[in-house]
Formats: C-alpha cells, sequence, structure tokens
C-alpha cells in the first residue's frame, strides 16, 4: 500500500471561471470525507485566473479509484462535460 498523489489542471472556458470553481468546490467538499483522501487542495494559477490546478494525496491506488468512483466524481464529470473540458491528469509516486 504505497501513497499516490495527482495533480489535475483545468483552464476555464472564456466567462466559465465561476462555473468551473463552483464545480470544483462542490468536488472538493465531498472529496475531504472520502477514506483514503489526505489531500484535495484546489489552486488557481496568479498570472493566469481561471486556471486551475487541484493538488491530491492518497493513502494508496484503491483510494484513487474509489474517489474517481464517487458520486460527487461522477457530477464533476458531468459538470465538465456541460463546460466543454477535460483535465489534465498526472499520476504521481511521491518519493520523499
Amino acid at each position: 500500500m504505497s501513497p499516490t498523489a495527482v495533480l489535475a489542471t483545468l483552464v476555464s472556458p472564456e466567462g466559465r471561471r465561476d462555473d468551473v470553481l463552483a464545480a470544483l468546490q462542490a468536488l472538493s467538499a465531498a472529496a475531504q470525507d472520502e477514506p483514503g483522501t489526505g489531500l484535495f487542495m484546489v489552486t488557481e494559477q496568479r498570472e493566469s485566473p481561471g486556471t486551475f490546478t487541484v493538488l491530491e494525496r492518497y493513502e494508496d491506488d484503491a483510494a484513487v479509484r474509489a474517489h474517481r468512483s464517487s458520486p460527487a466524481m461522477e457530477a464533476f464529470r458531468t459538470a465538465l462535460q456541460d463546460l466543454g473540458i477535460r483535465p489534465e491528469l498526472v499520476f504521481l509516486d511521491p518519493v520523499g
């Protein structure tokens, strides 16, 4: 059982920053209560408002799978489809 980290970057469509942020905040609120979630932090790039990076840390891959199959993630995917965006995901193995 090894920790897993994920970086997710989302770029808001023109004029839809608040919609993307609302979807991220709803997902973040639910993720805080998911077993195995150590960190779920939504950030916004200072130099590029509307570009969000989510820092995620899970105790293991099973926790990642649970998060990705949660009702909150399903609702988030629907919101992203409505917005016409896909996050860029990077999966990481903590080494220190």
